[in-house]
C-alpha cells in the first residue's frame, strides 16, 4: 500500500523534504511540500507532521507556526486555514495514542496537560508512551515520553523507566532519564544511576550535565560538587548546589575552603536570589538554616577581602544588596 503524505493524510506521499535528522525526512505530498517550504501549511497539516517529527524540526519550529500550527511567517497565503483546526487537548484527552501525539507537539507541558495523563488508567497510558518509545529514534520524541511519566505517572512508571536506561546513551539523553528517575524510581537507584553515568562522561559534557543531579533536590547533590567540582566554575555548578537543599552552614564552608567550591557558593546564592533558567524556577530553591543579616554579611564581606577578583565582588556586591529578601524568603 502506498505511503500517505504525513501532512494532510489524504493523498500519496510522493515527495521526499529533508528534516533535522538525515534518517527521518518528511513524507509528503506535492502540494503540502509547496506548503511546507513555504511555510504555509495549515494547522491540521503541521500538527500531523510535528506529532511524528516533533514540533522543534526544520521548517516546523516556533519561529514559523505557534503552537496551534497558525502560520506566523508564510510566504504564500495559508488556504482556508479555519477549516483545518489542529486537535485541542479535549479532543484528545480520553485517547492515550492520541494524547502523546498532542503532548509531542507542545512547546512544554502544561498543567491542564499533566492532569489530563493523571487521570488515565496508568496500564493504558503506559502501554502508548512504552510503544512509541520502543519504534522512536527521534530523542526529542522520547524526552517528551519520559517527562510524561516524571510528571503524571511517577512510580507506576518505574519499570518503563527502568527499561528507558536501556537505551542509554545512544538513544536517550541523560537529563530526561534524570528527571524520570528522579519521579519514577526510589530515591537511591535513581541518584547511584545518574551519578553514575555522569562518572563516565568526558570532563567537558559532565560540566553541561551536572544539573541532572538538581531533579533530585538532595543534599547528597552537594556532596556531589564536593567530590567533583573542576575547574572552569560555571554558574551550572551553582545551579545544581541551589538545587540540592543548599544549607547556610555548608555555604559557610565552602567560603572558607576557597576555591573552587567558594565560588559554587556565591554563583548558588546569586541562582537562589534570582533563579534565571526555567528548571531553577519550577525547583523554586531556598536556602536552608539561614543565618541572621549580620552574620551574612559579615561571612561574604571576609572573603571578599580573601579573594578580591571582579567576579566575586561583583557576586558580593548582588548579594548584600539584596541580602534580606534573600534571607527572609528562606
Amino acid at each position: 500500500m502506498a505511503e500517505r503524505c504525513e501532512a494532510c493524510e489524504l493523498r500519496i506521499a510522493d515527495r521526499i523534504e529533508a528534516s533535522d535528522d538525515p534518517e527521518r525526512p518528511y513524507h509528503v505530498c506535492s502540494t503540502c511540500l509547496r506548503r511546507l517550504q513555504t511555510r504555509a501549511l495549515r494547522p491540521l497539516e503541521w500538527y500531523n507532521l510535528a506529532k511524528r517529527h516533533g514540533w522543534h524540526e526544520f521548517l516546523l519550529h516556533d519561529d514559523f507556526y505557534d503552537e496551534q500550527g497558525r502560520a506566523l511567517q508564510p510566504e504564500e497565503e495559508v488556504e482556508s486555514p479555519e477549516l483545518f483546526p489542529a486537535p485541542t487537548l479535549r479532543d484528545v484527552a480520553l485517547d492515550a495514542y492520541l494524547l502523546l501525539d498532542y503532548s509531542i507537539t507542545r512547546w512544554r507541558m502544561q498543567p491542564e496537560l499533566v492532569k489530563a495523563w493523571a487521570v488515565l488508567e496508568a496500564p493504558k497510558a503506559l502501554a502508548a508512551l512504552s510503544g512509541r518509545f520502543a519504534c522512536e529514534r527521534n530523542t526529542a520524541i522520547r524526552s517528551r515520553i519520559l517527562e510524561v511519566c516524571a510528571l503524571a505517572l511517577q512510580q507506576s512508571a518505574g519499570d518503563f523507566v527502568r527499561y528507558a536506561w536501556g537505551e542509554y546513551p545512544q538513544g536517550v539523553s541523560l537529563p530526561s532519564l534524570a528527571q524520570a528517575s528522579a519521579a519514577c524510581l526510589s530515591f537511591r537507584e535513581g541518584f547511584d544511576r545518574v551519578a553514575a553515568a555522569l562518572e563516565i562522561e568526558l570532563s567537558a559534557n559532565k560540566r553541561d550535565l551536572i544539573l541532572c543531579l538538581g531533579y533530585f533536590q538532595s543534599s547528597e547533590g552537594l556532596d556531589w560538587i564536593e567530590q567533583h567540582v573542576v575547574g572552569p566554575i560555571t554558574e551550572t555548578w551553582g545551579y545544581l548546589a541551589a538545587a540540592s537543599c543548599l544549607d547556610w552552614p555548608r555555604v559557610v564552608t565552602w567560603l572558607r575552603r576557597g576555591r573552587p567550591l567558594s565560588l559554587v557558593a556565591l554563583d548558588a546564592l546569586n541562582a537562589i536570589l534570582r533563579p534565571r533558567s526555567p528548571f531553577l524556577r519550577s525547583v523554586e530553591p531556598r536556602l536552608k538554616l539561614p543565618p541572621d543579616l549580620d552574620r551574612f554579611e559579615r561571612e561574604l564581606a571576609a572573603y571578599e577581602d580573601k579573594d578580591p577578583v571582579p567576579r566575586v565582588q561583583q557576586r558580593v556586591r548582588a548579594l548584600l544588596l539584596q541580602a534580606q529578601h534573600l534571607l527572609k524568603n528562606s
